[in-house]
């Protein structure tokens, strides 16, 4: 049994356009046996798929825990991702900003076989041509955190999707303990969580993109979020069932890019209004 996640909470409606989104292409792409949980502080926002969809819901406070002491990233994700690990099969915690494009068998039996997957490799640590992420390797290098040291080899995996066998769900504590042990040392970058996740889960040696199954839109999501709300939209005035919209998605997905970069144009613009 695969258990597919993902984490909406907050007042934007967006979040929950995508998240809706991403249980639909769930139901398209998952093969059975499979279930599918949402953990967010607004339950009603997905009523629409009772009695299909497990909910989770925030009690008070427990998000801001999980945000921890000093929250400037993602630390929440890894702690739901935990908090929802079943006991047996596999977890696949998903942004909400994701969406399955193909069926997930291949997925589902890779798992099986012990296969560990992040959505896909960023860049290599200590040889990327980004000020950024030089700035973050020198800060990085030759530091031991704990009982793990990062080497110019190992890279900065994009964590919109998080899989792993449940015999594997101890790598989520290292994950925490790892970015616990980071902060402390006073590191302070925005994908702390995908920094650690990615380190601990590709030193099993049997980490793997999982970008063939899905499509993570956070560069364009301004685009992709339109599209939703119009099929949104169809869909309940047609008074569609969860399982005919998967059907209807299936048969007609999204053809949009994960990420739209501005032209040359739009960025005179951008970098005139920020003048």
């Amino acid at each position: 049994m695969i258990r597919y996640a993902t984490l909406a909470y907050g007042k934007d409606d967006a979040i929950y356009r995508q998240a809706t989104l991403l249980v639909v292409s769930l139901l398209a792409h998952a093969p059975a046996p499979f279930e599918i949980v949402v953990v967010t502080n607004r339950p009603d926002r997905f009523a629409w798929f009772a009695g299909i969809v497990s909910v989770r819901v925030l009690p008070p406070g427990e998000l801001e825990a999980w945000r921890g002491a000093a929250p400037f990233s993602m630390r929440q994700k890894l702690e739901a991702a935990r908090a929802v690990t079943p006991a047996e099969g596999a977890l696949v915690f998903l942004d909400a900003d994701t969406v399955a494009t193909t069926s997930l068998a291949p997925l589902a039996a890779a798992l099986d076989e012990g296969t560990i997957f992040m959505h896909k490799q960023e860049f290599a640590l200590g040889s990327s041509p980004r000020a950024g992420n030089r700035k973050l390797w020198a800060q990085l290098e030759g530091k031991t955190f704990g009982p793990w040291q990062f080497a110019a080899t190992d890279a900065m995996w994009n964590s919109g999707v998080i899989a792993l066998p449940t015999t594997e769900r101890t790598r989520l504590d290292g994950a925490l303990a790892l970015y616990d042990t980071m902060a402390a040392a006073g590191i302070r970058h925005f994908a702390t969580e995908q920094l650690v996740a990615g380190l601990v889960l590709a030193r099993t040696g049997r980490l793997r993109p999982a970008e063939r199954w899905f499509t993570h839109y956070w560069g364009n999501k301004r685009n992709f979020d339109e599209e939703i709300a119009r099929r949104l939209e169809e869909w309940h005035r047609r008074k569609l069932t969860p399982r005919a919209a998967a059907e209807t998605f299936r048969a007609h997905p999204i053809q949009l890019p994960a990420e739209s970069r501005p032209g040359k144009i739009a960025k005179i613009r951008r970098w005139w209004r920020a003048r």
